[in-house]
C-alpha cells in the first residue's frame, strides 16, 4: 500500500527572476522535504525584467559589497565578481546589472533549479493545495504556491492617440528592443519620467549611438540623486519612540541632518527600520506619505551609482537632455513622429519627437496588468490589493490574503507584490531576506504536514490491525 508520507510534495514557484530563483534557491539550501519547481517561459532563470538588460551601462545601484544574494555570506557577490567579471573589483564597485543577473542564474545552475517553460494561466484552489494551469495545456499539482511574479509594465499614460501607438511614435515599453528600432540618431526624442528607468533608457540611447536632444517630462522635474561616501550614523536617524506621523518622522531626519549628519547616512540608517515604520503610520498617513513625500523619498533612497551620475549630469549641462517639468496631457502623431502636450504652472506647452518612450515605472495596479493568473485569481477573491490599491495584501510573512480577509495556508509572495503593503520591497537586500524567510517558513510548513500525514496513516494502520486481533481472540 503506497502511504501518503511517501509522496512527495510539491512547492511551485511562479516567476523565475530574482526573487522566485532566490526562493527556490533557498529552499534546495535547506534541504526542504518537497519537490521545488520554478515556472518560468524564459529559459535562463533569474535574470527578470532589470538583471536581463542587454547594456553593460546599466549598473547595479546598490555596491558589490553589499549586495551578496545570500545574507550569510556578505561577500559572496563580490567573490563571485572578482573570479568572473572583474578581478580588481572593490566593495564599492557599481556593477553592471546583467553581470548581476548571470550570478544569480549561476546559483540556479550549481544547485540545479527544476524548471517549467511555461506561463501559469490559472489557479484552481483544493483540499491538498492547488492546481495550475499552463499555457501549454498542462496541468501541475502543488501543495504550496509562491507569487514571485516581479514587476510589470507601466500603466497607461493619459492621452495617448491610437495612431501615436500605431504608428509606433508612442512606445509603452522602454525595454522592448523595437522601443530603440529605425529611429533616426539625430531626432529628438521624449522620455514620460524621470526615474531610474528614465537614466536607463537616456544610457541605452545613447549606447546606441542617438545623438538627438532628450526632453524628460516629470511632474517634479528631479533625477534621482547619486551614491557618495558618508560616515555611516549608529543607529536610525528616527527613533522608535517616535510619533508615527509624515510630520513627525520627516522632523527627525531633518533634526539628524541639521546635527551634520550626510542626508544619505540619514537616509541609509532608515534601512532596517523603514518597513517597520511604514507599517507603524495610519492609513491616512500612508496616503499623505504616497501624495507629497513619495517622490522626495525615491530620489534620495534609490540613488544613481557615480558614474551613471556623471552621464546625467554631463548631458543636462550641455543641454542635450532637458527637463520638462509638468503633466503629461496628450501625446498625437505627426509627420515627424509625435506631438506631445503637458500641463505646467504656466498653462500648456506642446513639443513635438520623432519618438515618445514611457518611463514611468512598473504599475502596481495588478488588477490591470493583462496577467490572465492574477485575473483569475482576482475573480476568484484569492488575492486582494493593499489597502492603497496596488500590491497584494499579505500577512508580514508573504501569505496571502483573500477577499474576505482570510490568511491562506497555501499561497505566498515575495518581492515587488509585498509594496502592497510595505514601503520598500523591490531592492535585493531586501528580497533576499524575504527569500530566506520565505524558505524556512516553507520547509516547516511541510514538515507539519508530513507529520500530520505520518499520524493519519499510523491511524488508518492500527484501524485495519485492531479488528484482526478481536477476531482472534473471539
Amino acid at each position: 500500500m503506497k502511504t501518503r508520507d511517501a509522496v512527495t510534495r510539491t512547492i511551485a514557484i511562479i516567476g523565475g527572476g530574482v526573487s522566485g530563483t532566490l526562493t527556490a534557491y533557498h529552499l534546495l539550501r535547506q534541504n526542504a522535504d518537497a519537490r521545488v519547481i520554478v515556472i518560468d517561459p524564459r529559459p535562463k532563470l533569474g535574470l527578470g525584467l532589470a538583471y536581463s538588460t542587454p547594456s553593460l551601462r546599466h549598473l547595479l545601484n546598490v555596491p558589490a559589497g553589499k549586495i551578496s544574494a545570500l545574507p550569510d555570506e556578505p561577500d559572496h557577490f563580490l567573490d563571485w565578481l572578482r573570479a568572473n567579471h572583474d578581478a580588481e573589483a572593490q566593495p564599492t564597485t557599481f556593477a553592471p546589472r546583467a553581470v548581476f543577473g548571470r550570478y544569480i542564474h549561476s546559483l540556479a545552475e550549481d544547485i540545479g533549479l527544476s524548471q517549467v517553460l511555461a506561463f501559469v494561466v490559472d489557479y484552481r484552489a483544493n483540499k491538498t493545495g492547488a492546481v495550475l494551469t499552463l499555457d501549454t495545456g498542462h496541468e501541475l499539482r502543488a501543495d504550496f504556491v509562491v507569487l514571485a511574479t516581479g514587476n510589470f509594465d507601466p500603466a497607461a499614460l493619459p492621452g495617448i492617440s491610437e495612431e501615436a501607438i500605431k504608428t509606433g511614435a508612442y512606445c509603452h515599453n522602454a525595454w522592448a528592443p523595437e522601443t530603440y528600432e529605425n529611429l533616426n540618431p539625430d531626432a529628438p526624442v521624449a522620455l514620460i519620467g524621470t526615474g531610474l528607468t528614465g537614466v536607463d533608457v537616456v544610457l541605452r540611447l545613447r549606447e546606441l549611438g542617438h545623438r538627438g536632444i532628450i526632453a524628460a517630462v516629470s511632474r517634479h522635474g528631479v533625477f534621482p540623486n547619486r551614491h557618495a561616501d558618508y560616515v555611516p550614523l549608529d543607529e536610525s536617524a528616527i527613533p522608535t519612540a517616535t510619533p508615527p506621523t509624515c510630520v513627525a518622522y520627516l522632523h527627525a531626519i531633518h533634526t539628524a541632518i541639521r546635527n551634520g549628519a550626510d542626508w544619505r547616512a540619514v537616509i541609509d540608517s532608515l534601512r532596517a527600520t523603514t518597513n517597520e515604520l511604514w507599517l507603524a503610520l495610519p492609513l491616512h498617513e500612508q496616503k499623505r506619505f504616497r501624495r507629497h513625500l513619495q517622490r522626495r523619498w525615491d530620489v534620495v533612497r534609490h540613488r544613481m551609482a557615480p558614474p551613471i551620475a556623471e552621464i546625467i549630469d554631463a548631458e543636462l549641462k550641455a543641454g542635450t537632455l532637458v527637463i520638462r517639468e509638468g503633466h503629461l496631457a496628450a501625446v498625437d502623431a505627426t509627420d515627424i513622429g509625435a506631438s506631445v502636450v503637458i500641463r505646467t504652472h504656466a498653462g500648456t506647452e506642446r513639443f513635438t519627437a520623432a519618438r515618445v518612450i514611457n518611463c514611468t515605472g512598473p504599475s502596481m495596479n495588478f488588477r490591470r496588468v493583462g496577467s490572465a493568473l492574477l485575473d483569475r485569481l482576482f475573480e476568484q477573491g484569492l488575492i486582494s490589493s493593499g489597502p492603497l490599491g496596488g500590491g497584494f495584501l499579505c500577512a508580514s510573512d508573504g501569505a496571502m490574503i483573500d477577499a474576505p480577509g482570510n490568511v491562506s495556508e497555501g499561497m505566498f509572495n515575495l518581492g515587488p507584490g509585498r509594496l502592497g503593503t510595505l514601503l520598500e520591497s523591490i531592492a535585493v537586500p531586501e528580497i533576499r531576506q524575504q527569500a530566506v524567510q520565505l524558505a524556512e517558513l516553507l520547509s516547516e510548513h511541510v514538515r507539519e504536514a508530513n507529520a500530520l500525514d505520518g499520524l493519519a496513516t499510523s491511524n488508518v494502520v492500527r484501524r485495519q490491525v485492531e479488528p484482526r486481533v478481536e477476531a482472534v481472540l473471539a
